[in-house]
C-alpha cells in the first residue's frame, strides 16, 4: 500500500471516531466537512493546523496586539487560539469578536488544569491534581472536570489542555510535581480517566499531557530539553500506561512533550513533539490513537534552543502533529509548510489528514451552527457556589497528615502561644496572607498570641528567630514551595531547612504544612507534625486550618512516596 492510499485509509478510519454529524450532505453528496475541505486552498488548510495565543483582556482596536490577532484571523486564517490570562467577560467578548471575523470557526483552547482561575482573574480554582490523588475519589475528579467544562463552554473555549497524565516518580521534578495525580500509574489512570470523562461529557475536548511522560525529569522543558534515559520496557509499565488507558477510553486529544527519549529517538536534540518515531510510531501505531495531536508550546526553550521556526514547522508535520501550538512566527510556519508541499517534500494528503480531523472536531462541537457565546450568561456560570463547594470538598478530603508525633495535631491546648513562621523559597510568596487571616479568624480564643514572621529565599541570620521562638508553645510553619515555570526548583534553600531543624532541636513543637511540594519532609524528618495540602488555594488553606483545629479529620493518603519512612499510601486519620 503506497503512502497516499495509506493516508486516505487512515482519514476514513478516524471519521467515525470524530464525527457526530458526518451523515449531513451538501448538494453534491459530499459530507459538509468534505465539502469544506475541498473548497479550501492549500495555504488555508495548512493555516488550520496553527494555534496562536492571546491574553483575554479587553484590547484597544488600534493596538498592535489587536492588529496582530486580526491579521492572524482574517489574512492568515489560522485554526485557533490558546488564551492565557484575562477576565471572564472580557475574554468571552474577545473570543466572540475573533469568531465573528473568522470564516471557519476557530478552535479555542486554554490551560485549565485545576480550574479557570488558573488563568482568569475571576474563575474557579480547585486543588491540584495531587490532592485528587490523595483523596482517592474518582467521582470528585469527574465532577471537577464537568464543572470546568461548563465554564469553558460559557467562555467560548472548546479544548482544555488537561489532564496531566504524567506519573510523578522523581521528587526533584521542578515542573510537574503536584500537577500529577501521583506516582502510581494506576492511580494516575483512574483519576485522569474520570476527569477526562467529566470534561468530555461537558462537550469540551480533554487533552492528556505530556506524552509520553514528563514525570521522571529534573529539568523544566521551559528552560531546556530534558532527557529521559528509560527504556521501552519501563515506559510501557509506567509512563505510557495512563496514556494507553486514556486512548482506550476515548480521550479526544493528546499533547506531546518537549522531551528527549534516546531509547526511541536517537537523533540529537529531537524531542518527542517533533519525532515521527514517537508521534506516528508509538502514539498512533502502537497505541492506536486517532484523535487530535497537539504539541506543547513551541516557544519553550526545549525547542527554540535547537531548531528554527522553519525546521520546527516541517518536523511537526513529518512527525504526525495536527495542531502546531504557538510557533515562533505563524505566517513563517504556514509558508514553510506550503513551500514544502509544493516542492513535493510533504504530500497534500498528509495535510488533508490533519485538517479533516480539525474540521470534524469543530463540527462535532457544534461550531458550524453557533460559534458565539451569550455574554450575559458568563457571570452566572463562572465560579459558581456549586464549584466553590466542590473545591472545598476536594480539599477537605485530600489534606494528609503524614507525621504526628505525640498527637500534636489537633491543637487543643487553650491559651497557647504560636509562632507562625511563613517560609517560601523565593519564587512565590504564595497565599500566605490568606492563611494568616483565616488562622486568626478561626482560632478564636484557642491561641493566646500569634506572632507572624515571614521569610523568603535564603536566610542569612536565623539567631533572632531561634531566640524569639523560646517564648512560644508551638512553631507553625506554612511552606510555599510551588511549581513555577522557569524557576527550576520546588525545593527550599538550605538555610531554611537548617532553621526548621534547629527549631525542633531546641525542643519546640514544630508543625510544618507543605502548601505545594510534598517531598519537603525529606529535609527535616525530625519535626513533630507534617501536613501535605498539595497547593495553596483558598479551599486547601481552609481545609488545613480546620484539620489543625480539629474541626475536620484528616482523610488523605500520600499519592507519592516521600522516602522509605513515609511511603505511598501513608496518612494518619486524625
Amino acid at each position: 500500500m503506497n503512502k497516499k492510499i495509506l493516508l486516505i485509509a487512515i482519514v476514513l478510519s478516524i471519521i467515525p471516531f470524530l464525527s457526530f454529524d458526518n451523515h449531513r450532505k451538501d448538494d453534491t453528496g459530499k459530507s459538509l466537512v468534505e465539502s469544506k475541505l475541498s473548497s479550501m486552498t492549500l495555504r488555508e488548510k495548512i493555516a488550520q493546523m496553527v494555534i496562536s495565543y492571546s491574553d483575554g483582556y479587553s484590547i484597544d482596536r488600534n493596538s498592535k496586539e489587536y492588529k496582530r490577532l486580526t491579521n492572524l484571523v482574517k489574512n492568515q486564517k489560522i485554526g485557533g487560539f490558546v488564551f492565557f490570562k484575562g477576565n471572564s467577560i472580557q475574554e468571552a467578548e474577545l473570543i466572540n469578536d475573533l469568531q465573528s471575523m473568522s470564516g471557519t470557526p476557530l478552535l479555542i483552547s486554554a490551560d485549565f488544569e485545576r480550574g479557570t482561575k488558573m488563568r482568569l482573574d475571576d474563575g474557579s480554582l480547585f486543588p491540584n491534581n495531587m490532592a485528587i490523588g490523595a483523596a482517592r475519589n474518582p467521582q470528585l475528579a469527574y465532577k471537577m472536570g464537568l464543572m470546568i467544562a461548563k465554564e469553558c463552554r460559557a467562555l467560548g473555549i472548546h479544548q482544555n489542555y488537561a489532564p496531566v497524565l504524567d506519573v510523578n516518580n522523581n521528587p526533584k521534578n521542578p515542573i510537574i510535581n503536584v500537577r500529577s495525580y501521583g506516582e502510581d500509574p494506576l492511580l494516575v489512570s483512574e483519576m485522569g480517566l474520570a476527569f477526562i470523562k467529566g470534561i468530555q461529557d461537558g462537550n469540551v475536548i480533554a487533552t492528556g499531557k505530556h506524552f509520553p511522560g514528563h514525570g521522571d525529569t529534573d529539568i523544566d522543558s521551559h528552560n531546556d530539553l530534558p532527557v529521559i534515559n528509560n527504556d521501552m520496557e519501563r515506559l510501557n509499565k509506567v509512563e505510557l500506561l495512563p496514556f494507553k488507558n486514556a486512548v482506550n477510553s476515548g480521550v479526544k486529544s493528546i499533547m506531546i512533550a518537549h522531551l528527549s527519549f534516546p531509547a526511541i529517538e536517537n537523533s540529537p536534540n529531537v524531542p518527542a513533539s517533533l519525532s515521527g518515531k514517537i508521534v506516528d510510531g508509538i502514539l498512533k501505531e502502537q497505541l492506536g490513537f486517532p484523535g487530535l495531536i497537539v504539541t506543547d508550546a513551541l516557544n519553550m526553550a526545549g525547542i527554540t534552543k535547537h531548531f528554527s521556526t522553519k525546521e520546527v514547522a516541517l518536523m511537526c508535520v513529518n512527525a504526525g502533529i495536527d495542531l502546531i501550538l504557538m510557533p515562533q512566527g505563524e505566517e513563517a510556519t504556514i509558508t514553510a509548510i506550503e513551500k514544502a508541499v509544493k516542492q513535493g517534500e510533504i504530500s497534500e494528503e498528509r495535510i488533508d489528514y490533519s485538517v479533516m480531523k480539525i474540521l470534524e472536531t469543530k463540527s462535532r462541537l457544534g461550531l458550524n451552527e453557533n460559534k458565539l457565546v451569550d455574554i450575559n450568561k458568563v457571570g452566572e456560570i463562572i465560579n459558581s457556589q456549586e464549584e466553590q463547594d466542590l473545591s472545598q470538598l476536594i480539599a477537605d478530603e485530600s489534606i494528609t497528615l503524614v507525621k504526628n508525633d505525640n498527637n500534636v495535631i489537633p491543637i487543643k491546648k487553650s491559651g497557647s502561644n504560636v509562632l507562625l513562621l511563613s517560609l517560601n523559597n523565593g519564587n512565590d510568596k504564595g497565599n500566605s496572607d490568606f492563611f494568616i487571616q483565616k488562622l486568626n479568624e478561626k482560632s478564636g480564643a484557642l491561641f493566646n498570641k500569634i506572632k507572624v514572621v515571614e521569610k523568603s529565599g535564603d536566610i542569612s541570620n536565623t539567631e533572632d528567630i531561634l531566640s524569639d521562638a523560646e517564648g512560644y508553645d508551638f512553631i507553625l510553619i506554612p511552606v510555599y514551595a510551588k511549581v513555577k515555570i522557569k524557576t527550576g526548583t520546588v525545593g527550599l534553600p538550605e538555610s531554611q531547612i537548617n532553621l526548621v531543624k534547629s527549631l525542633r532541636a531546641n525542643g519546640k513543637k514544630v508543625i510544618v504544612i507543605a502548601f505545594g511540594n510534598p517531598y519537603l519532609l525529606q529535609g527535616f524528618e525530625e519535626i513533630d507534625s507534617y501536613i501535605c495540602a498539595y497547593g495553596d488555594g483558598d479551599t486547601s488553606i481552609l481545609a488545613v486550618i480546620k484539620g489543625i483545629l480539629g474541626e475536620i479529620k484528616f482523610k488523605g493518603k500520600l499519592p507519592v512516596s516521600i522516602n522509605d519512612n513515609f511511603k505511598y499510601g501513608a496518612g494518619i486519620n486524625n
